[in-house]
């Protein structure tokens, strides 16, 4: 399926590994212009060089959207961008009334502060040439609350309703604002948590991997290249029409409504 693409311009924030860099490799391989932003130069390097070597266009942006200055010069890129795929690094993981007020301000710079700055400004562009898409990396936690994931938990929330309302106000504009949640992908985020829930436990990892995987009804971790296919088809032309929705990419595993 051609999804319409080839020519678009899109920045992919978060894009240096996981599915930040498997969204970028997704809109990559349909002729998008991909500009993947990360803090580490090093990883960055890794991921552009591999969609390049496999024929797409993509180039790296060394930034932190925490710094002023990094996020007044993407604002001031005087091309703008077609596509923005929101993505923060993930928090730390803490329980509810563990979380300081040191870390909850600077996760919520983080998490919905700065995704708000660099999105209100993008879609301006976005509205005035009568095309868009802004795709939200966000988490199934927005929906059911992940026992240890307060920080998650609260500000994904927080950054979808923001997103909800600007769908409704750019949906006239052809602007599609939408958000795709992901549980357990085979990731280094996951292999992280894992870890650590199996060095709390005294338990091997793979036990823990596998006890994980069994408790999802497709029997197995997402791929990483299953999300990033959802993230593009999202951005393609066939997308139109679905703007404000929430999608959970998750296996199966939650048992709330939509």
């Amino acid at each position: 399926m051609d999804l319409g693409l080839s020519g678009k311009r899109a920045l992919v924030l978060g894009a240096s590994q996981g599915l930040g860099a498997a969204s970028a490799a997704a809109l990559a391989a349909e002729g998008v212009e991909t500009v993947l932003l990360a803090r580490s130069s090093e990883k960055l390097s890794v991921q552009v060089k591999d969609i390049i070597a496999k024929g797409g266009k993509a180039s790296a942006l060394v930034a932190d959207l925490g710094r002023q200055a990094d996020l007044t010069s993407i604002m001031e890129d005087p091309r703008g961008y077609d596509i923005l795929v929101l993505n923060s690094p993930p928090p730390p993981p803490v329980k509810a009334g563990a979380g300081d007020r040191k870390t909850w301000a600077s996760q919520f710079d983080a998490m919905f502060l700065n995704q708000i700055d660099l999105a209100a400004h993008l879609v301006k562009g976005m509205a005035a040439r009568g095309w868009g898409r802004i795709i939200s990396i966000a988490s199934t936690s927005v929906q059911e609350p992940i026992p240890g994931l307060v920080y998650s938990n609260a500000l994904r929330a927080g950054l979808n309703g923001w997103l909800k309302s600007l769908s409704d106000e750019v949906a006239g504009q052809g602007v599609t604002v939408n958000t795709v949640a992901p549980g357990a992908f085979a990731t280094e985020r996951t292999h992280s948590l894992d870890a650590a829930a199996a060095q709390r436990a005294g338990r091997a990892l793979a036990e823990v991997a596998a006890e994980g995987a069994a408790g999802i009804p497709v029997g197995r971790y997402g791929d990483p290249t299953e999300f990033g296919a959802m993230v593009a088809f999202l951005a393609g032309q066939q997308s139109a029409y679905t703007t404000g929705a929430f999608f959970r990419l998750d296996g199966g595993a939650s048992r709330g409504g939509n």
